[in-house]
């Protein structure tokens, strides 16, 4: 293909890439384009789940979860039974798992009651996923909170997990602990010109809501 090509050598040469404005290539462009196109949500949506406030590896759980993609009993994997391995009152689905499973209930009765915000009252798993509190808030309160829904979430998996695959116990309130620890590690870490103190955050975290 370049056969007979001669450069001309009163110009430097050089890379460019096409698929930034600047046509400079560095891996955080590379990493953001492929976000945008695996982390969609719906098949014609341009919408990507991101919040830089919690791990990739949290990021990709709430994905795989908006797009059902979690191997829960009634949608992902086919078993003699589909019914909850934790409570065995309903059939797992997503919403179970997450938001109806007594489990679960238990666990987002202490982290709604830890921020001030009552209980769950009619948010879906879609909603809360999102960061809906139902309350006013900053855009840097609402990303925290949402930060703070997906640990839980991501928390709830986890645990439920190690109940079915290594017969490990659950209890509510080591899990609210571990989550409060497990957001303020994460957050207070990726907050950048923000001051996520950790007394403020046990006492009262709802006060970020307005930074």
């Amino acid at each position: 293909m370049i056969a007979g090509f001669c450069c001309d050598e009163s110009k430097k040469d050089g890379w460019k890439w096409i698929w930034a404005s600047d046509e400079i290539f560095t891996v955080r462009k590379l990493s953001l384009i492929l976000d945008e196109n695996s982390l969609a949500i719906g098949n014609n949506s341009t919408e990507t789940i991101r919040n830089s406030l919690v791990p990739k590896k949290v990021e990709i759980f709430v994905w795989r979860t908006l797009k059902k993609r979690l191997p829960v009993r009634i949608e992902r994997v086919d078993l003699h039974s589909v019914r909850c391995p934790l409570c065995d009152d309903e059939i797992e689905s997503l919403d179970h798992t997450f938001i109806f499973c007594s489990h679960a209930i238990k666990v987002w009765d202490r982290v709604f009651n830890w921020w001030g915000l009552g209980n769950l009252s009619n948010l879906s798993f879609n909603e809360i996923l999102r960061g809906n509190a139902g309350v006013p808030m900053s855009n840097f309160g609402r990303k925290v909170w949402q930060a703070v829904e997906w640990v839980s979430a991501y928390h709830i998996w986890i645990n439920r997990n190690n109940m079915v695959f290594h017969g490990k116990s659950w209890n509510p309130p080591v899990a609210l602990n571990v989550i409060q620890s497990k957001s303020f590690e994460w957050i207070s870490r990726r907050s950048k010109g923000k001051n996520i103190d950790w007394l403020i955050w046990l006492s009262n975290p709802n006060s970020y809501f307005t930074l």
